[in-house]
C-alpha cells in the first residue's frame, strides 16, 4: 500500500512538472536579418539581435534557432520590414524610424529635443507607453509583424574639432547628422550637413563639417575620435533603434508557450542591453579614446534650458501631423512626458503644447 501511494506520489509530481514546463510544437529554424554587422564586431547594435536569439534558443531548449544574415545584406534597413511582412525572412532587426509611413508612432523618442537618455529609465518608460496606447500594436499588425524586443541605443552627442560649452560655440559651425528633426534641434547660428554614417570621417576630415552628432556607438565605428578630439555630453536623446520583429504569421503558428518566450527573451535582451551591455560598452569607448587625446565635458544645465527654450514646439507639429492620421498625437506626447517624469526624468521644457 505503502509503495502504491509513493508510486502514485511520484506520477503526480511528474505531472506537475511537465505541466510547467513548455509544450514546443516542433524544432524549428528561422531565417533572420539584421541591418547591423554581426556580434563579433564591438559595439554594433547586432548584439541585441544575438542576445535575443542565443536567450529564446536556451529558454526552448534548443527546438528554436535562427539563421541569421548580418550587415543589410539582404536590402538597405527600409526594407526590411517588406521582406519580413511578406515573410521572406521570419524575424528582422531593424529601426521604425526608417518607415514612418507604416509606424507613424513608431519612432517617438526621435521627436523629443532633450529627451531622456537613462537607457534603463527609457525601456520602463516604453513599455508603460505601449500598455497605454494600443495604437503601437495595432500599427505592427497592419504589417504583419510583430515588435518582441526594443533595445535601446547610447545617448546622441557631439564629437567636435573644439570645446563647446555654451550654445555661443555652435554659432557660423556646420554639423553633420542625419534625420528629419535633428538638423531643426541645432542651437541659433549652427548649420546641418546630412549624410550618412558612412561619410562623417571625410567630412570632418576635409573641414566641411567641425562637428559630428551621433551616440557613442557610432563615434566608435566611424573613428572620427582621430580627427575630433572634444566629446560634449549634451544628451540630445536616446531611443530604440536597434528592434525586433517576428513575422506574425509565423508568431500566430507557435504555442502559446513559444510566444510567451519570443516576448519574455525581448523584456530580457532589452534590460540586459540597458543596465550591462551599453554602460560596459560606454567605458570601454572612453578609455579607448581618451588613448587619442580626446577629453570629456558635461555641457551645462542651464545652456541645454537656453537652448531648448529657443527652438520650436516640434513635439507639438508631430502631434498635429499624427491626429490628422487619426492618432491621439496630443494625448501620446503628453503621456512620454508624464512617464518619463513619473521615473525620474526633468525635462527642460515642456513640449507639445496645443495651440
Amino acid at each position: 500500500m505503502v509503495r502504491r501511494i509513493s508510486l502514485w506520489v511520484l506520477i503526480a509530481a511528474v505531472v506537475l512538472a511537465l505541466g510547467n514546463m513548455p509544450a514546443f510544437a516542433q524544432k524549428m529554424k528561422l531565417k533572420s536579418a539584421s541591418i547591423y554587422p554581426a556580434p563579433d564586431l564591438l559595439m554594433t547594435m547586432g548584439k541585441a539581435m544575438q542576445v535575443w536569439q542565443d536567450e529564446v534558443t536556451r529558454r526552448t531548449n534548443g527546438d528554436i534557432t535562427f539563421e541569421t544574415v548580418w550587415n543589410s545584406s539582404l536590402g538597405p534597413g527600409p526594407e526590411h520590414i517588406e521582406l519580413l511582412s511578406k515573410g521572406s525572412v521570419q524575424v528582422a532587426q531593424t529601426f521604425a524610424w526608417y518607415t514612418p509611413g507604416r509606424f507613424p508612432l513608431g519612432a517617438y523618442t526621435y521627436v523629443f529635443p532633450f529627451g531622456p537618455t537613462d537607457p534603463w529609465l527609457i525601456v520602463r518608460a516604453n513599455r508603460m507607453l505601449k500598455e497605454k496606447f494600443p495604437q503601437l500594436r495595432q500599427d505592427e499588425e497592419k504589417q504583419n509583424v510583430l515588435r518582441v524586443c526594443d533595445a535601446p541605443g547610447g545617448p546622441y552627442d557631439f564629437m567636435s574639432k573644439k570645446p563647446l560649452r555654451t550654445i555661443d560655440d555652435f554659432k557660423g559651425e556646420k554639423v553633420s547628422l542625419v534625420g528629419r528633426y535633428f538638423g531643426r534641434w541645432l542651437p541659433p547660428g549652427a548649420t546641418a550637413v546630412v549624410r550618412g554614417m558612412q561619410d562623417r570621417y571625410e567630412l570632418l576630415q576635409t573641414g566641411v563639417v567641425n562637428i559630428d552628432l551621433h551616440p557613442f556607438t557610432h563615434f566608435y565605428h566611424t573613428k572620427v575620435y582621430e580627427l575630433a578630439k572634444h566629446y560634449s555630453r549634451v544628451g540630445i536623446m536616446a531611443g530604440f533603434h536597434s528592434e525586433i520583429y517576428v513575422n506574425l504569421d509565423v508568431y500566430k503558428k507557435l504555442s502559446p508557450a513559444y510566444q510567451k518566450i519570443l516576448k519574455e527573451a525581448g523584456d530580457f535582451t532589452d534590460e540586459k542591453m540597458a543596465r550591462e551591455i551599453l554602460p560596459q560598452w560606454q567605458g570601454i569607448f572612453e578609455t579607448e579614446v581618451k588613448k587619442f587625446g580626446v577629453n570629456f565635458n558635461d555641457f551645462p544645465k542651464a545652456e541645454v534650458k537656453k537652448w531648448a527654450d529657443s527652438l520650436q514646439d516640434i513635439p507639438a507639429e508631430f502631434a498635429d501631423e499624427v491626429a490628422k492620421k487619426g492618432y491621439p498625437g496630443f494625448e501620446f506626447v503628453k503621456a512620454w512626458q508624464d512617464i518619463t517624469t513619473q521615473l525620474g526624468f526633468q525635462w527642460a521644457r515642456k513640449w507639445g503644447v496645443k495651440k
